[in-house]
This record gives structure tokens, sequence and C-alpha cells, in this order.
């Protein structure tokens, strides 16, 4: 698991203009939690200690839930349904601890954009943060967060007033135009294949795979949530939580533990490029390069048979990690320039709307992760550029910005000094 974790974040990485991050994103994240297990395991007296320790981590692993079980069964292959069998998940439908239901995810049909018409007021809905990416070569993604007024009463009339969170996920997008002085009022459809968010007069976010995430307490209040919670009811009492594996912790010291954790903050470095503003400091290269077999390499340490043994093979595995990381236990950045020119693709462009009404108003932003060429060899890999936050003043984005390369040019342009344009070839 963990040296197929590495491949698949050598493979995301390996050249900026096929950059995935979510994918390199979520191979390291799986380390947080699970790499003291997997010492663990490895560390055991014997071989059917090892085994059963291994088969508990693995029940840990995917019982975050059934997208990590995917994940894992597709990583390990053939062999991925005997070892990670699905969780006794709970029944019936979504809801707290109280009993009450709750709306959860949905996929965007017309009757759900039927629904949320009644129960939220869009034509007043605003957007507050928009993140259209690049998903390896060409799979352009997007996700969309709104603020939106309740249409429907509740107990306290005080509460009514404040918006709710919104947040529409596109899997697919083939169309996005956005300017942030045309960002209020919303318009969902939906049909058979694909799903759209008008945004303002003349703005859309389209594609396929549209899904949809409230996050609204008083949800139960609503139209469709007082129908929800009349079906909980007569479907019976809420299901309890399945019961999940035993933690499978156990005590790790000595050389393992020093090496689970250059492992784990290695991987946790990795992790980063979850943070867009991050990933033209991060090199997930050179952690797929000093960590290469390291999952071979700590079953084979954790086997020998003597605890001295195994104490100096995890001690050379901890020199030869940090020796490859260039004598760091953290691995090399690479170095952010302060300007840049030249040919670039977009890969990246996050935009979020300034909120006057926190109580230290917050600017708007704009963030853009950029492929740029290494150096001279035209053959080289491209490599991540971040420039540097701006506050801008107006915001606009299509969907032809992403498609070929563009060049980066500094200057005044008419939405203002200070401005980024990335004009086509």
């Amino acid at each position: 698991m963990l040296d197929g974790s590495l491949a698949l974040i050598r493979e995301a990485s390996r050249d900026a203009r096929s950059f995935d991050r979510a994918t390199v994103y979520r191979a390291a994240d799986v380390w947080d939690n699970n790499t003291f297990p997997l010492f663990r395991a490895a560390r055991a007296r014997t071989a059917w200690g090892r085994e059963r320790r291994a088969r508990t981590g693995l029940r840990w692993m995917s019982e975050l839930g059934p997208s990590r079980r995917e994940w894992m069964v597709g990583l390990l292959g053939p062999e991925g349904e005997r070892l990670v069998p699905p969780s006794a998940g709970p029944v019936g439908p979504d809801r707290n601890p109280d009993g009450r239901v709750r709306p959860g995810r949905r996929r965007l049909t017309a009757d759900v954009a039927g629904e949320l018409a009644l129960d939220y007021l869009l034509p007043r809905a605003e957007v507050r943060r928009l993140r259209v990416e690049v998903r390896g070569e060409r799979r352009l993604t997007a996700s969309l967060e709104l603020a939106a007024p309740r249409a429907y009463a509740v107990e306290d009339g005080s509460t009514a007033r404040h918006s709710v969170t919104m947040a529409v996920d596109v899997d697919r997008v083939t169309e996005v135009v956005f300017d942030s002085a045309d960002a209020s009022g919303v318009v969902l459809r939906a049909d058979a294949d694909t799903g759209s968010v008008r945004l303002g007069a003349g703005g859309v976010l389209r594609g396929d795979g549209v899904h949809i995430r409230l996050e609204d307490r008083l949800w139960y209040l609503s139209r469709a949530g007082r129908r929800a919670q009349a079906e909980a009811g007569a479907a019976g009492r809420a299901a309890r939580e399945a019961r999940g594996s035993r933690e499978p912790w156990g005590r790790l010291s000595g050389p393992a533990r020093i090496a689970a954790e250059v492992l784990r903050d290695a991987m946790l470095h990795v992790r980063g490029v979850g943070h867009p503003t991050s990933v033209g400091v991060i090199s997930p290269q050179d952690v797929c390069d000093a960590f290469e077999g390291a999952g071979r390499s700590i079953v084979a340490s954790g086997a020998l048979r003597t605890r001295g043994r195994r104490d100096a093979a995890f001690e050379r595995l901890v020199g030869e990690w940090t020796g490859r990381c260039g004598g760091e236990v953290d691995p090399r950045a690479v170095s952010r320039e302060a300007g840049l020119s030249g040919p670039a693709m977009l890969r990246l462009a996050r935009y979020r709307a300034p909120d006057e009404d926190r109580p230290t108003p917050q600017p708007g932003e704009a963030v853009l992760n950029l492929a740029v060429p290494s150096g001279e060899d035209a053959g080289a890999p491209w490599r991540m550029h971040v420039p540097e936050r701006c506050e801008p003043a107006r915001f606009q984005l299509r969907t032809e910005a992403f498609r070929g390369i563009g060049r980066v040019v500094a200057g005044d342009f008419e939405n203002g000094p200070g401005a980024l344009l990335i004009a086509r070839r």
C-alpha cells in the first residue's frame, strides 16, 4: 500500500502540465494516521502476528468511508476485495446523534434543484469562493461555495436572516464563465446528463457529475427536511453507527518509531499540496526518490529474528532516507521566484470574495497555479509556479484560460495595476 501510494504520487507529479494535485494529496494523506500501524504490524514477533496486525490495519484504513475503501481496493488489485471486505454501515437516512435528518451530499437533479429553489432564496445567493482546476492532462474540475439565505421559517426568527453554505462540486467542467462583479443571484438546472449553476446575469458553471452539499444545521425545518424527517420516522429509530475496528496503535519505540516519524513527516510535507499556495514550494518527486521501496524495506526490517537486528535495520533506513533528502528530515523545497514572464499553462484558479461582515473585514483574494518550463531544456518536465497572492478589484475567468499554452505578461492592464494576464500564444 505504501509503495503503491508513492507510485501514484510520482506519476501524478512527474510534470506540472499533467499535475494531479488531488491524487497527490489523497495518496499522501492516507499516511497521517496509518504510518504507525504499518510499523507496528511489521515489528510483530511472528509471521502470524504480522498478518493479524496487518489485517487490523487494513480494516482501520478502510473505515474512513466508501471512497477510501474504493481507493484501497484499486491500489491492492485483485486481492483488494478479499483483504478489505465492505464494512457494515448504518442503515437508513443520514441523521445526527439526536435523530434529526441531515441533507448529506446529493447529485444535482431537476428534483433537487426544485427543492433548493423552494427552501433557499437563490436569487439572493452570492459566490463566496470559486476554484477551477485541471486534474491530469485534461480533466477540468470545479468547486463553488455559495451563501444562500433560508426561505423557510425557523423557531428563532433571528436565525432566518443568516445565510447557509451551499457547496457545489463539478467532476468534469465543460464551461465556466465568471465575473466577480456579477456574482449575485443563482439558478440551478439539471437534465439527464449535465448540471449547471447560473451565476448573476452572465456567469455559468456547467458540467457532468454535479453534486450539492448543504451546511445547514436547521435543514430538518425546511420543506425537504420535514419530508425526510417524516420518512425517517416511519422507517423507525435511527440506525446505530457501525462499530469500527480497534485503533491499531500499540507501542512503538526506538529506531522503528524514529523511522515511522521520518516517513510520516515526509508524507505530511507532500500533503501540503492540498493548499494551492504551497504547490510551488513542494517537490513530491524528491520524496518519491528518497523513500523508493520503503514499504518492502519496512517489512523486511521488521521480519528479522532478533530485536537487535531489527533496530539496526530501522536505523539504516533512517540514515538512507534522510541522506537522500539532503541530510534533512523534510525533503528539499523548490524556491519561489519573485516574478515570472514567458510561456505558462494555467492549472488552477481560486477566487475568494471579500467579506465585510467579519469583525475584521477580509479582502478578496486570487490564487493561481501555473505550469512553467524548468529551464532552457525544452524536453525537461515543467514545474509548478505560484505567483504571489493578489487582492483583485475584479476577477474574471473563462474556460478558454485552461486550454493550451499562454504567456504570462507583467504590467498594468484595463482591470487595474497589478493584474495578471495570461494571454494565448
